[in-house]
């Protein structure tokens, strides 16, 4: 069985289009989105309903989905200027979606196991297999030991997730991981937009890659540049490099 997987879409049309149209030449079984469709970008509502219109595609929610949904802001002081201005972006993204689409968005799964074979699981979850995101990550970072700690109890042969804006495959004692993030921007020095295949090959063998695909991030970055989105040009500026815009203050 061979799947495909991105996340963190952020609200960047021209982005999931390169992806998909490189996920349709894949030939998969199964395409999951892992989260994070919304805000960092001008056109949530486009991209929810893109999903909406694509029922063979499974979704797992994000936590800046769930920002939007449930009206964070209002039940959360901002911790930092950062944060502030990511609640205001949240505000604003929710004021230009429907009801319909805040309704499909906070009914998606926070994760999804897959079994190829019995006793051969693949768990998909948005950042970590015990939280959404706002305050855990596994970025690729982390010692094995640390990683062992975030993931202990979970028994999946393979665990796919986004969330860390880097895309990568990382063997952990007998256990795979694989970061599928990001399609709207990344922040490991890749500027260009990133997804994963997973093949489960029979017999708990598995084969695990991450891809990265071109396209025109300039024209992008422009338009975010010029969008809607207060300090839009701290977007831009992400599309155009591919690192997060305050480097000091990675968010994972």
């Amino acid at each position: 069985m061979k799947f495909a997987l991105y996340s963190d879409i952020h609200a960047q049309i021209p982005q999931l289009d390169v992806v998909q149209e490189a996920v349709a030449k894949e030939n998969v079984d199964k395409e999951i989105v892992i989260g994070d469709l919304v805000m960092l970008g001008p056109d949530s509502d486009k991209v929810v309903q893109r999903l909406m219109d694509s029922p063979h595609i499974d979704v797992v929610v994000g936590n800046l989905d769930l920002w939007v949904v449930d009206k964070r802001w209002e039940t959360h002081e901002p911790k930092s200027p950062h944060q502030a201005w990511m609640f205001e972006m949240a505000k604003k993204t929710r004021e230009q979606m429907t009801e319909e689409q805040l309704e499909w968005l906070g009914k998606r799964p926070f994760s999804i196991t897959y079994t190829p074979e019995l006793g051969h699981d693949f768990k998909i979850f948005h950042a970590t297999p015990y939280s959404i995101g706002d305050d855990d990550a596994i970025p690729l970072r982390l010692s094995d030991e640390a990683v062992k700690d975030k993931i202990k109890g979970v028994t999946a042969d393979v665990m796919a997730f986004g969330h860390v804006h880097g895309a990568y495959v990382r063997k952990i004692g007998n256990q795979t991981l694989v970061c599928a993030a990001a399609v709207g921007m990344s922040w490991d020095g890749d500027n260009r937009p990133a997804y994963a295949i997973v093949e489960y090959l029979g017999d708990g063998e598995w084969r695990c890659e991450a891809k990265r695909v071109d396209y025109d991030f300039e024209t992008q970055a422009q338009y975010n540049e010029n969008s809607w989105i207060e300090h839009g040009e701290r977007i831009a500026s992400m599309i155009r490099t591919g690192k997060f815009w305050n480097p000091e203050h990675m968010p994972h």
